[in-house]
């Protein structure tokens, strides 16, 4: 059985990897084919289209890509259809995944949507546009779940697979304190080149400070497929890049400087103290500040319903700023303390556990006998 597969962006590749492996343990009659990234392309997909042509952030800077966006979605369609698809599942980035996911609906094709959009943040809408093509949706939050079942979709809630992913890395062993005395701060300024070309200058410049001042170490993760290049200036300023499994460094580190998204729940996971920073293109942020409904940008913050992490967005995004919040967290070991007490709250709010086992199950039900 054919089975058609996208994910546009990082966090959707890891996440589309772990389900791919977990459906072929248990149906070897599966092929997948489709969009993703390099470990969806290790767990056995047959990649049609690299995900990284189409992965962008912000309303505004889509923009430059559109003409690659469009010619991948026509490649994908095209796919779908030669290759008698007899289902669909779409992981997460949602402006390219609806309009793929509508055509496929009406060639007939069962689509699977993997990964709520954040209706309860904005664009509360995309629920009814989901209903139209959509045969099941599989959400991370058990709160998401109870929105799709009160407007008449098929919802079932495979828990949030980070939780699985941090405590198995975590088990596996932990990254050596600095010497008595010393600091550790490590930098995620973001998984997208954009991101990381707006947000590295001003936590390389914070972080430099704060070494300079305090005699701290200083690490930068990078996303898979940032090269050192993304990075300049981290040798002259002792920032050392970090290509292991961020997880214990993480939870080795005494402040972690990132980028708004998925790693800020990574690092609230592994109880990291952090300062969350964020910046776009100003018609990007004015149209956000008026669509948004949450009080928060950063996913840990949503999550744990507080603001927990202090969050300069914009044009707050300073190197002076962030220093001067990190030096908080550094300076107060109760401050920190209380930090990651209340991080620890945090897993019982990300549903169940063995996520991709219950991603796996939700597929194998929708899927066409």
């Amino acid at each position: 059985m054919n089975v058609f597969v996208s994910a546009g962006e990082t966090s959707g590749d890891r996440l589309g990897a772990a389900l791919l492996a977990e459906l072929s343990r248990r149906r070897s009659d599966l092929a997948f084919f489709g969009m993703g990234g390099p470990e969806m392309d290790a767990a056995g997909l047959d990649r049609v289209a690299d995900s990284h042509d189409v992965a962008v952030v912000g309303l505004v800077e889509v923009l430059e890509k559109l003409p690659a966006v469009w010619r991948t979605a026509r490649r994908l369609r095209r796919a779908a259809r030669d290759r008698g698809a007899a289902a669909a599942i779409l992981i997460d980035f949602p402006d390219f995944h609806f309009r793929v996911g509508k055509s496929l609906a009406r060639m007939g094709i069962p689509v699977i949507y993997y990964v709520s959009p954040q209706v309860w943040a904005w664009r509360a809408g995309r629920v009814a546009v989901m209903k139209s093509f959509v045969r099941r949706v599989i959400t991370l939050f058990p709160f998401e779940t109870e929105i799709y079942r009160a407007a008449g979709i098929d919802a079932v809630c495979a828990g949030h697979p980070l939780a699985d992913d941090v405590d198995a890395r975590l088990a596996r062993g932990r990254f050596p304190r600095p010497p008595s005395g010393r600091k550790r701060i490590v930098l995620m300024p973001g998984s997208r080149a954009g991101e990381v070309r707006r947000h590295w200058p001003i936590l390389r410049d914070a972080a430099a400070r704060l070494a300079a001042d305090r005699g701290t170490e200083l690490f930068v993760v990078p996303a898979p497929g940032l090269s050192d290049a993304a990075f300049p200036g981290a040798a002259e300023n002792g920032i050392q890049v970090h290509r292991g499994e961020v997880e214990p460094l993480l939870a080795s580190c005494d402040v972690l400087l990132v980028s708004s998204g998925t790693s800020t729940l990574q690092g609230a996971l592994c109880g990291a103290p952090m300062v969350v920073v964020y910046k776009t293109s100003p018609l990007t942020m004015f149209l956000a500040r008026r669509l948004v409904k949450t009080p928060h940008i950063a996913l840990a913050n949503i999550v744990a319903g507080d603001r927990v992490a202090p969050e300069l967005v914009q044009e707050e995004a300073t190197a002076e700023r962030v220093y001067r919040e990190a030096a908080r967290l550094l300076d107060s070991p109760e401050l920190a303390a209380e930090t990651r007490r209340r991080w620890a709250g945090l897993r019982e709010k990300l549903g169940p556990r063995q996520a991709a086992r219950r991603a796996a199950d939700a597929v194998l039900e929708a899927l066409p006998a």
